[in-house]
């Protein structure tokens, strides 16, 4: 690839092998083959990640300069720990004169278990010969401080070599340190308990190990990142954690994760149905969730996806509020509190910040530190600012908490003054951005590719642009908060915000609506002439009041035309057009969150026929992904019988509003909605396959409080009856 790489593309060399593993524990996530070696110098991916850094990139074993070969590793679908089985290949040793020699067989068991800011190992070698043996054994480190990014593939303003120092504390730990360029210094700090007589230098430790037949020595690692500011201390003072050297509990570690993730699932309501295969996707997507989760000051927060995207996203995170928050608000609650306290109080050009607005992407990360990309704070997102006002306003429906709202009272002032002050053209009173040619976004919807905005002859469009779901979004906000200012006595704010959006439908369905295509273009440009192409971005109205019941049926039926709809779910953009490309980022393919939008949208103006038509197809698409899981995108071919979807070569998996999207599609089956609070059965819709669908325990956090459990049946006459049952705890 010769070009420069956008910041959001990923390299064709970083394409994850399938048997790769890849764990999480908070801010630290890694990538290892199946034999727990990590070497980077072979695949370039490989290591351990913590805080957008690389602070191991070869942790590899070897007996008699051999890498043992992996039989099986255990827990390979749990998401913080794997414990491997290795042998080393069968071999004989002759003495001097001696006719047959002896056959050498030895075995490897290792359990490494990730931790917020490291990992803990044990590792046991055992010799299975009827013989004493003595065994030349490494154990193989390296450390390169790598940014992210540049393992991604973006080229350094500064590539020269870095200079890590590494010292020694004793025969048993092992100091790497790095002064980055933007000031802080980076540690790995390793400390192993192996057998007497090792040596120990920068590349790691080596022993001859003596062991009598069937005996076997076990070693303990732990593993500890560190960063901080250089006070132009002396490195060598610095004082190690005494944790450091105790022997890791590493059974205790994995039941504290295990305890997490059931705490986790109390929270959810208990979801059955008809196909046990749909029961267990959904169990598999809430553990994901949670793997994605991390704990910041106001609970846990939805990172967008592993392993490129391992930090928050604002539009990420909302969307995936939207599809978890029938089920579990705090994860919602949580979300606003976070982007509330990252939101914009000033203007930056070079981070596309301004007074009011929502953050889209945070970084850490030396390249970060240094603003060879923008992204540690990174502002360039046209909808996340109303999308978090479409959130919020979706929480109070969901739980009636209207205090919550009034406490978070300024951050929605701040975000609908910068949709009035710097977001919205004064002329038509459309939300619009100026793409960020300044290493940042062109393209700030959430088809972000730089080829994603375009008119039907191909043409890209102009700046500033409009694009039709923000509009949506923002009417959806407009209307939602005139009536919840009024009630929290903002009645001026309200009477504002309920004028800007009788202005906005007007003027969206005079601009946007094409008669011809009987669907809404994709977007205005900066000449307000609209890109008339095909796209599912028209889905995404119908999750607001903008279109007539006409429009949205003739949306409905464009969108499930084999032109848009794969057989599997809507293209991002339609076969006819120029742009197509069935194995593209955003001209063409197939992505789950986007299609669960649509299909809420859908059911909001009851088009039912073809809720079930996408349902269905979407529930199909499951079948044929690795571990139940949707990726983040997949390949916009046709249906053929007998093939399933293709994931997108570099998809992110588990990916946040992805693996949540197929919560948000269980939640528009059931029909359940709310309204201050108090739950309300809408029409259910099942995919034609189903028969039931049973939610026990979502839990009411209104006055009524309790629990409600939701019942779905298909009749023996085909039509589907839901009901709903509340109880008191």
């Amino acid at each position: 690839m010769d070009r420069p790489l956008h910041p959001y593309e990923i390299h064709p060399l970083l394409v994850l092998d399938a048997s790769d593993s890849m764990f999480k524990a908070d801010d630290h996530f890694a990538i290892w083959p199946p034999s727990g070696d990590v070497e980077s110098d072979r695949t370039p991916y490989h290591g351990h990640f913590w805080h957008g850094m690389r602070y191991i990139s070869r942790w590899s074993i070897r007996l008699f300069g051999i890498q043992p070969v992996p039989l099986w590793a255990q827990g390979r679908k749990n998401p913080h720990f794997e414990k491997i089985h290795r042998i080393m290949p069968l071999m004989t040793f002759r003495s001097p004169g001696e006719k047959h020699g002896q056959v050498l067989r030895l075995s490897l068991s290792q359990t490494r278990v990730l931790e917020a800011d490291g990992f803990s190992e044990e590792c046991s070698v055992e010799n299975r010969s009827p013989h004493p043996v003595t065994v030349p054994m490494e154990w193989q480190i390296g450390v390169d401080f790598t940014d992210l990014f540049e393992v991604r593939g973006i080229s350094r303003v500064n590539p020269a070599p870095r200079k890590i120092e590494w010292s020694s504390v004793g025969p048993d730990l092992s100091v790497y340190c790095y002064k980055g360029d933007d000031g802080l210094l980076r540690e790995t700090s390793i400390c192993l308990k192996g057998p007497a007589g090792g040596s120990l230098d920068r590349s790691g430790w080596s022993w001859k190990l003596d062991l009598g037949p069937e005996e076997s020595f076990t070693f303990f690692i732990r593993t500890r990142f560190r960063e901080f500011q250089d006070k132009s201390q002396d490195k060598s003072k610095v004082t190690m954690p005494v944790s450091i050297r105790k022997i890791p509990d590493i059974q205790g570690v994995i039941g504290k994760r295990h305890r997490e993730m059931e705490d986790f699932f109390s929270l959810w309501p208990r979801i059955r149905s008809s196909d046990p295969f749909l029961d267990r996707c959904c169990r598999q997507a809430i553990e994901d969730l949670r793997v994605l989760c991390t704990p910041v000051r106001e609970g846990l927060i939805p990172y967008a996806g592993l392993p490129w995207f391992s930090t928050v996203f604002g539009r990420d995170a909302l969307i995936t509020g939207l599809s978890t928050l029938w089920a579990i608000p705090e994860l919602s609650r949580t979300v606003l509190l976070f982007l509330g306290r990252l939101q914009s109080r000033g203007s930056d050009p070079k981070r596309a910040a301004e007074p009011g607005k929502i953050v889209h992407e945070m970084r850490t990360g030396e390249m970060a530190g240094t603003g060879e990309v923008p992204f540690g704070l990174y502002y360039g997102s046209v909808d996340s600012t109303p999308l978090y006002l479409v959130l919020a306003a979706r929480y109070v429906e969901r739980t009636g908490d209207y205090p919550f709202l009034e406490k978070l009272w300024p951050v929605i002032e701040r975000a609908f003054q910068w949709i009035e002050r710097f977001g919205t053209d004064p002329e038509t009173g459309f939300l619009v951005y100026r793409g960020d040619m300044d290493g940042g976004l062109i393209q700030q919807g959430w088809k972000d590719s730089g080829d994603s905005v375009f008119h039907a002859d191909g043409r890209l469009a102009l700046h500033p642009i409009a694009l039709s779901e923000v509009q949506s979004y923002l009417h959806y906000a407009l209307t939602a908060f005139s009536g919840l200012g009024e009630r929290l006595g903002h009645a001026r704010f309200a009477e504002k915000v309920r004028r800007m959006a009788v202005r906005l439908k007007k003027s969206f369905l005079s601009a946007f609506w094409d008669p011809g295509m009987k669907t809404f273009a994709l977007a205005l440009d900066g000449n307000r002439e609209p890109c008339r192409v095909h796209s599912s971005n028209a889905g995404h109205v119908l999750l607001s009041d903008l279109p007539t019941a006409s429009m949205a049926r003739d949306v409905a039926k464009n969108l499930l035309s084999p032109n848009l709809f794969s057989g599997w779910g809507i293209r991002t953009i339609g076969k006819s057009e120029l742009r197509y490309d069935p194995v593209s980022y955003h001209n063409g393919s197939v992505w789950p969150h986007d299609n669960a939008l649509i299909l809420a949208g859908l059911a909001k103006h009851r088009l039912y026929f073809e809720t079930e038509n996408l349902c269905e197809g979407f529930l199909d698409g499951l079948r044929f992904f690795r571990d139940q899981r949707p990726p983040e995108l997949y390949c916009g071919f046709d249906r053929k019988s007998g093939e399933g979807p293709f994931a997108y070569p570099t998809s992110c998996s588990p990916q946040a509003w992805s693996v949540t999207s197929l919560l948000m599609v269980v939640e528009t089956m059931s029909g359940v909605n709310f309204q201050a609070g108090h739950p309300r059965m809408g029409r259910a819709t099942l995919g034609p396959s189903l028969s039931s669908l049973h939610i026990e325990g979502i839990r009411l956090t209104g006055p009524t409080g309790g629990r409600a459990d939701v019942y779905v049946e298909r009749k023996e006459d085909g039509i589907v009856r839901s009901a709903m049952e509340i109880r008191k705890e």
